[in-house]
């Protein structure tokens, strides 16, 4: 079975608070390198930079072949994810469950 990490954003996800979110997933990738699960169910508003650091950390995630996944989107927040074209490349979830489901049972 694959393995993952989880990481919980919450608040307003903005450059500050992004490149944090980023810099935890490098971190995690250098250690272990797995598959990274936002849940954002207690995100209430991101910003331009914050969906700058999502697609950066994204591409990092890539990078060790591993897949980046959001669960718990509220529905502005995924209207924009999805105006932006954001939800082609990054798998949404409406469930914790649904997402995790998605990325054990990849190859």
């Amino acid at each position: 079975m694959k393995t993952y990490y989880m990481i919980t954003a919450r608040g307003f996800i903005d450059a500050q608070n992004g490149s944090d979110i980023r810099e935890r997933i490098i971190s995690i990738l250098v250690e272990h390198p797995r598959d990274i699960l936002i849940d954002c169910k207690h995100v209430e508003y991101m910003d331009s930079s914050g969906f700058g650091c999502l697609v950066a950390a994204l591409k990092r995630v890539r990078q060790y072949g591993k897949e980046l996944c959001l669960c718990g989107i509220n529905s502005q927040l995924r209207s924009i994810l999805e105006l932006a074209g954001l939800d082609q490349i990054i798998p949404i979830f409406s469930s914790m469950e649904d997402c995790i489901a998605h990325v054990t049972t990849q190859l």
